[in-house]
């Protein structure tokens, strides 16, 4: 199906640069996802540098187009085309943004605004969560960090690297459990991350690098468990069996807090990247592991389940459940 593509601007509390995707061949008012990109300087399609491009949300976008539906993507404040400061922006700046996104998808002569979508990743999940329990939407799909708080993600990230650090091989694992590595790893970060918290700036730096310390106060805050109970709308959940972002083991309390139609998956071989990987990444591994990944084509598993999902959403709605797919 041929897709046409249109840049737009999308008016929050500052301009918002975006890809707005049609299918050419399309129904008078149709279905739209709105896709909400991860945590940092990511831009619509996935790309952080020359070097690191994770290609996801392009290759997303061209997939649900080539389905049928309507799909937006932009970069977040002070990324890329965008507007704004990124380092002082917090987490309800983003969800603002995001919301401002479902309103000007709904607003389009070309959009069925009763059946907007919301799509998020790792980050994504809990930005799209907060906006699914404030906005009226046709469904929500979470992918790679549902049911999470980021707290504990990253405190699941670091006891993976302590684990890492213990079974490291060679030279450069004696000389990390010589120096107690492993032992550090916990201390350090709590009293950075009780700095960050304790302060009432917007930035600060720690380890000498300047950190948005206000994204992570309101973080750190929230509960991404209340807004669920609030959600109303179908919900899908998946994350890769080798995720080692997002916990897999979350999904299976989804169905504790939302309280109506609620999927979820646990794809095999699926790493936090959506892509298909026979290996587990470590600390020593990821930054590599995620540029390699940035080539390779969304897991065909992934593109399965999304697809079986819209379809039972908008073609049979009365044979929806709340059983796990």
């Amino acid at each position: 199906m041929k897709t046409i593509e249109k840049e737009i601007t999308i008016q929050s509390k500052v301009a918002l640069k975006g890809t707005l995707s049609m299918p050419e061949t399309r129904s008078d008012k149709s279905p739209a996802i709105l896709i909400i990109v991860g945590s940092g300087k990511l831009d619509r399609n996935g790309k952080v540098n020359k070097k690191l491009d994770l290609k996801l949300y392009r290759q997303l976008a061209e997939f649900l187009t080539s389905i049928g539906y309507i799909t937006l993507r932009y970069d977040k404040r002070g990324v890329a085309e965008s507007e704004g400061d990124y380092l002082i922006t917090g987490l309800w700046d983003l969800v603002d943004d995001a919301q401002a996104a479902v309103q000007f998808l709904k607003s389009l002569p070309e959009v069925d605004s009763k059946s907007v979508i919301v799509l998020g990743h790792s980050e994504g999940c809990i930005i799209g969560t907060a906006v699914a329990a404030r906005e009226d939407l046709g469904g929500l799909i979470l992918l790679s960090g549902a049911v999470e708080r980021i707290s504990e993600a990253l405190k699941r990230q670091r006891d993976l690297a302590v684990e890492d650090i213990k079974n490291a091989k060679g030279l450069k694992g004696f000389l990390l459990r010589l120096f107690g590595t492993h032992n550090k790893v916990e201390q350090q970060a709590q009293k950075a991350i009780n700095k960050l918290l304790q302060s009432t700036d917007d930035v600060m730096k720690a380890t000498f690098v300047k950190t948005n310390a206000k994204w992570l106060r309101e973080h750190f805050n929230y509960n991404v468990r209340e807004d669920l109970s609030k959600v109303t709308c179908p919900v899908l959940a998946i994350t890769g069996s080798r995720d080692v972002q997002a916990n897999p083991a979350a999904l299976n309390d989804l169905p504790l807090y939302v309280k109506v139609d609620a999927q979820f998956k646990v794809i095999e071989n699926m790493a936090h990247s959506c892509k298909l990987v026979t290996y587990n990444s470590t600390i020593f591994t990821m930054k590599k592991d995620i540029v390699a990944q940035g080539d390779l084509p969304i897991h065909p598993e992934l593109k399965n389940q999304l697809e079986t999902w819209l379809q039972n959403l908008f073609v049979n709605k009365d044979s929806i459940h709340s059983d796990i797919i």
